[in-house]
């Protein structure tokens, strides 16, 4: 939660808040490698990139579809 002008915390409601404390994209089962480092979340849309996925960056928060990687399928 660096670089935010205010604190995610702060404005989002607490059973999401439980599901994101601490993580990460990085640790994310949705987060897939589409090539030259760019980084996509399987999970979300996103009609603003060619791939169709949103385009998330390893350190940002995790949203509320955040599952762990050994929790995978």
């Amino acid at each position: 939660m660096e670089h935010t002008l205010f604190d995610i915390e702060e404005y989002t409601d607490p059973s999401v808040v439980r599901i994101m404390s601490g993580h990460t994209c990085r640790g994310c089962a949705n987060r897939f490698d589409a090539g030259r480092g760019h980084f996509y979340c399987s999970a979300i849309k996103s009609k603003l990139t060619k791939s169709g996925f949103l385009r998330v960056r390893s350190n940002q928060p995790a949203c509320i579809l955040f599952t762990h990687k050994d929790n995978a399928k």
